[in-house]
């Protein structure tokens, strides 16, 4: 019996994904392309209420070989060692530790193209369903490219922003989520431009 070579192996692969729809045919934005307009990282600190030492900056999330040109917190920590690329604070850096920042690629069941607009919408897989007893307070859509922003607040005092971008053309859409702590909530504006900044060059223009 003959022993397929890797190359012919890796070619059935390629060639299965193509015929079930699992690539994207999405014109990624290239790395050198991307930029965040001027003036946001400004508008993004301005938010942030007077005494709190956070400061924003640009960085590079890259969870799996997908490049997000995001916007972060200035001098937290940055893992890839869970699920996506999260985002913490170090002791000492003025907020609660267990506020957190998680910035993903997503993709459902056998990673294929879908039509995400009715999967962002669906009450019982959509990323934004958000517990019974909680309040939102923010339930927007998002533009260019096409997304869903949500904040909402929780019964024990946290504030949740979700926020996702995605193409149909696209295997994976992108998602930021952010829980901040009781103590953390005068943040929830300028951790929600965050999110909704980014540029995720998967996604597409």
């Amino acid at each position: 019996m003959r022993t397929p070579t890797p190359g012919a192996f890796l070619l059935a692969i390629a060639l299965l994904a193509s015929a079930c729809g699992l690539t994207s045919s999405v014109d990624e934005i290239p790395i050198n392309e991307a930029r965040i307009p001027d003036g946001t990282l400004e508008a993004i600190n301005a938010m942030v209420p007077a005494g709190t030492p956070v400061v924003f900056e640009e960085i590079i999330a890259d969870d799996d070989a997908k490049i997000t040109i995001a916007i972060a917190p200035d001098l937290w920590k940055i893992s890839t060692d869970e699920v996506g690329v999260d985002i913490v604070p170090i002791p000492g850096s003025g907020v609660e530790l267990d506020t957190t920042m998680t910035i993903e690629a997503v993709c459902v069941g056998f990673c294929d193209r879908q039509d995400w607009s009715d999967y962002m919408y669906n009450d019982t897989f959509s990323p934004f369903t958000v517990s019974a007893d909680a309040t939102v307070l923010a339930d927007e859509p998002l533009l260019m490219p096409e997304g869903r922003s949500l904040v909402a607040s929780q019964p024990d005092g946290t504030n949740d922003v979700i926020v996702a971008r995605w193409n149909d053309k696209a295997t994976h859409f992108y998602l930021c989520r952010v829980e901040l702590q009781p103590g953390d909530v005068a943040l929830t504006d300028a951790f929600t431009a965050a999110c909704e900044a980014a540029i995720p060059l998967w996604v597409g223009r």
